[in-house]
C-alpha cells in the first residue's frame, strides 16, 4: 500500500480508467484477426489469413493516427478531461456495434473505435504528465510506468475473458463484454472527475494558448521528438505482431494442451500482459533507485537503445519456431518459443513505450503535450501497425525465418544509433 502512496491520486485514478478502457480494447483486439479469419459457419467473416492480418494492420494504423486530430481538439477545443469522456462513450458504442455479426457492423464498429480512441488516448496520457513538473523526469517516468502497468492489467484480463467467452459462447458475445468494460471506465471517470482530477485536463483559454510563440529551443525539441518517433516505427512493426501474426501462430502452430485441456489461443496474449504487469513495478523502482542512489544516468537514448537490444534477444528466441513453420506451415511446436519471446518483448516494451509517452510531455511546448502524444501515435504506432500487418501478410509468401533474421540485424543498428546520439539529445532537452 505504501508503494502506491508515492504517486498522486489523480495518476492512480487515470490509471484505473485506462485499465478498463484497455481491457475493452484488448478483448476486441485479441480476437479481431481470429474473427476475420474464421469461417462464417464458425461465427467469423471468412477472410483469408493474409487479408485478416492486413485488416488488423489497417485498423491499428487508423486507431493510432486518429489521436493526431483528437489531441489537437483536446488541447484547443474540448479540454483533455471532456475529450476522455467523449472518447470513452464513442468507443463503448463501437464495441457494441461489433457485437452484431457482419461486414457492415464490422466497419461501423471499427470506425467508432478509431474516432473514440483519437479523442481519449492522447488526452489521458497528457493528463498524467500534468501531475509532474517538466524536469522531474524520474518521478514522471515512474508515474508513466504505473500508468502503463494499468494498460497491461487490462491487456491481461481482456484476452483472458475474450478466449473463454468466444469458445463457450460467440465472438459477438465477446464484443459485447468489451463494451461493458468501457461502461465501467466511464463510471470510474465520472467518480474521479470532481475529486482527484478536479483541476486537471481543463481547456486552455485563448489568451493562454496564444501567449508566446515557440522559442528556438522549443522548435528544436519538437523536431527532435518527431525524429525519435520515426526511429521507433520499426519497434512498433514488431509490436503489432502479438495481436496479428502471433495470435494466428498460437491458434494454428502451438500445442495448447495443458493437463489434457486445450487453452484458448488468446491466452498467450494474456501471458504477454501478465509479464508486463509483473515487471512494471520493478522497472519503475529501478528508475527511482538509479536516480536517488547512483550517479548513473539512464537517459532517454540509452533506454531506447536498450529496448532495441532486448527486442533483438526476443526475436532470437522465436527464430527456431518460425524456421520450422517456414519449412512446414502446419508445424505444431512448443509454447516455450512464444513464451520466451513475450518475456523479453515485455521488458523491451516497458523500457520503450512509457519512456516515449513521458518524453512527449518533456519535449512539448506549453499546451501542446496532448498533440505531441498524438503525433507519436500517428508516426510510430500508426505506421508501425500498418507495416506490422503487411509484415504478417508477407510471412504467408516469404520464409518468416529470413524476415526475423533481418529484424535482429536492424534492431542492432537502431541500438547503436540511439547510443551514439545520446549526448546531443540530452543537450537539446536541457536547452532553454
Amino acid at each position: 500500500m505504501n508503494f502506491f502512496k508515492t504517486y498522486p491520486r489523480g495518476v492512480l485514478g487515470l490509471s484505473s480508467i485506462e485499465m478498463w478502457e484497455r481491457y475493452s480494447f484488448y478483448t476486441m483486439q485479441s480476437i479481431l484477426v481470429l474473427y476475420a479469419a474464421a469461417t462464417v459457419a464458425h461465427g467469423g467473416l471468412g477472410f483469408s489469413e493474409a487479408d485478416s492480418l492486413r485488416l488488423t494492420g489497417i485498423y491499428g494504423a487508423l486507431v493510432y493516427v486518429s489521436p493526431l486530430f483528437g489531441g489537437w481538439l483536446a488541447d484547443r477545443v474540448f479540454g483533455r478531461k471532456l475529450a476522455v469522456l467523449l472518447g470513452s462513450i464513442i468507443m463503448m458504442f463501437g464495441h457494441a456495434s461489433l457485437a452484431f455479426h457482419g461486414i457492415n457492423a464490422l466497419y461501423i464498429g471499427l470506425g467508432l473505435l478509431v474516432v473514440g480512441c483519437g479523442l481519449m488516448k492522447p488526452s489521458i496520457s497528457a493528463m498524467v504528465g500534468e501531475f509532474y513538473e517538466r524536469h522531474d523526469e524520474a518521478n514522471k517516468e515512474a508515474g508513466f510506468a504505473i500508468f502503463y502497468m494499468s494498460i497491461n492489467i487490462g491487456g491481461l484480463f481482456g484476452p483472458l475473458v475474450a478466449g473463454v467467452v468466444t469458445e463457450n459462447y460467440s465472438y459477438s458475445t465477446a464484443f459485447g463484454v468489451a463494451a461493458f468494460g468501457l461502461l465501467i471506465a466511464i463510471v470510474n471517470f465520472l467518480l474521479c472527475r470532481n475529486k482527484s482530477l478536479k483541476n486537471y485536463g481543463l481547456r486552455q483559454t485563448k489568451h493562454t494558448r496564444n501567449k508566446t510563440p515557440w522559442t528556438k529551443a522549443e522548435r528544436t525539441r519538437f523536431w527532435t521528438y518527431i525524429g525519435l518517433c520515426v526511429t521507433n516505427i520499426f519497434w512498433n512493426i514488431i509490436y503489432a505482431l502479438p495481436y496479428g501474426l502471433f495470435t494466428l501462430y498460437a491458434d494454428k502452430n502451438i500445442d495448447r494442451h495443458i493437463l489434457g485441456l486445450q487453452i484458448p489461443s488468446t491466452w498467450y496474449f494474456v501471458m504477454y500482459g501478465m509479464f508486463i504487469v509483473l515487471l512494471a513495478p520493478i522497472v519503475a523502482t529501478v528508475y527511482q533507485v538509479l536516480d536517488k542512489k547512483t550517479k548513473f544516468n539512464l537517459t532517454l537514448s540509452y533506454k531506447l537503445g536498450i529496448g532495441y537490444i532486448i527486442l533483438a534477444i526476443a526475436c532470437a528466441f522465436i527464430l527456431p519456431f518460425v524456421k520450422q513453420i517456414g519449412i512446414d506451415p502446419s508445424y505444431i511446436g512448443s509454447s516455450g518459443w512464444l513464451i520466451m519471446f513475450y518475456i523479453f518483448f515485455a521488458i523491451s516494451e516497458l523500457i520503450t513505450v512509457p519512456v516515449l509517452l513521458s518524453a512527449a510531455t518533456t519535449f512539448a511546448a506549453p499546451s501542446f503535450s496532448a498533440t505531441l502524444v498524438s503525433l507519436n501515435m500517428a508516426i510510430s504506432w500508426a505506421i508501425g501497425a500498418y507495416l506490422g500487418g503487411e509484415f504478417g501478410a508477407l510471412t504467408q509468401s516469404i520464409n518468416p525465418f529470413l524476415m526475423f533474421e533481418w529484424v535482429i540485424g536492424i534492431c542492432i543498428v537502431f541500438c547503436i544509433g540511439h547510443f551514439v546520439s545520446n549526448k546531443r539529445i540530452e543537450r537539446i532537452i536541457s536547452a532553454k
